[in-house]
């Protein structure tokens, strides 16, 4: 007979939405891994409480810990508690949370990558939408198109709009996109500070894309998005070049006046087009940054991702949705 085999229930301890600690409880079992499995979540809501637990070393929120289930990297939060009494390098394990002292578990799940789209009803956002981690994974490179995901989620709509000659349209979403990025790259910021829309300009743009700073770029930005106009505080008041945007082929003449900029559309586009690159390039070059892009794309929304959410018939009549 096979003899007794060491599992363990480990535990990621939650206090004010908060990882603190850590836990673990080791038992000797014998039989196939699914048999030992289900002893381990049979087990895993009774024995919390008596385990023994260790402080994170680097605490984190319950949305980072999340990032990392959906990353599949929580396996290396335990590597510490495996290696200090001695489990080997692969062992069999159950994770259970713990919330506030209460047993939380929505839904069992492998260790590997979470695709969100395949959780059941109920758990999670309402409705059904593909996961963008693995739409745009290559399975058998192991890479993520990160370009492919910007493009449909931003990229197609911008071109569209310039192609079909909505001009100040393009511009504006073009600008919106521009919050969008920097803020996935820096966070937000208080009033007051630097803007990250600058500050990513700065970061992976040309110094002067299009032939615009990134301060006269904010400054349209600002007009565009708030008044549909050209002239922001700061132009208006003489701070700050006012950019006047223009479609041709050929580069306009340069303006007389030093408060005044023509800037060709098509080729802003072009600039932020190759900025995005760039930007890009630095997750190849820095990979720890795709936890903190994941937490904080899961936030934004865009065309290409919608939820479907089934209506039920209403009493008397079928249903209909707008």
């Amino acid at each position: 007979m096979k003899k007794h085999e060491p599992i363990y229930n480990v535990y990621a301890f939650f206090e004010a939405d908060e990882l603190r600690t850590v836990g673990i409880k080791q038992y000797y079992r014998q039989g196939n891994d699914a048999k030992k499995m289900d002893f381990l979540r049979s087990r895993a809501e009774v024995d919390f409480a008596t385990v023994d637990r260790f402080r994170v070393v680097n605490t984190m929120t319950a949305i980072q810990f999340q990032v990392r289930q959906r990353l599949g990297q929580v396996t290396e939060l335990f590597e510490p508690l495996f290696a200090a009494i001695g489990a080997g390098p692969m062992p069999l394990f159950c994770m259970t949370s713990i919330v506030d002292g209460v047993p939380k578990t929505d839904v069992s799940v492998p260790l590997a990558p979470l695709d969100m789209s395949k959780l059941p009803d109920g758990v999670g956002e309402p409705g059904r939408m593909d996961d963008y981690l693995f739409k745009y994974r290559n399975e058998e490179q192991g890479t993520f198109d990160m370009t492919g995901l910007i493009h449909d989620d931003y990229f197609k709509a911008i071109r569209l709009l310039y192609n079909n000659g909505h001009y100040i349209s393009c511009l504006k979403l073009l600008m919106s996109f521009l919050d969008t990025v920097a803020y996935v790259e820096f966070g937000e910021r208080g009033r007051g500070e630097t803007s990250v829309f600058i500050d990513w300009l700065r970061t992976f743009a040309d110094p002067t894309p299009a032939g615009a700073t990134p301060e006269e770029l904010w400054e349209l930005r600002n007009s565009l998005l708030h008044m549909s106009n050209l002239e922001s505080r700061k132009v208006a008041a003489g701070k700050v070049a006012r950019l006047t945007p223009y479609v041709g082929a050929q580069q306009y003449p340069p303006s007389t006046d030093p408060m005044m900029k023509y800037v060709n559309t098509f080729g802003l586009i072009e600039a932020v087009a190759a900025a995005i690159a760039r930007w890009i390039t630095s997750y190849n070059d820095h990979p720890e940054k795709m936890r903190t892009f994941v937490e904080r794309y899961d936030r934004v929304v865009s065309d290409d991702r919608q939820a479907f959410i089934p209506i039920p018939p209403a009493a008397g009549g079928a249903a209909t949705a707008g």
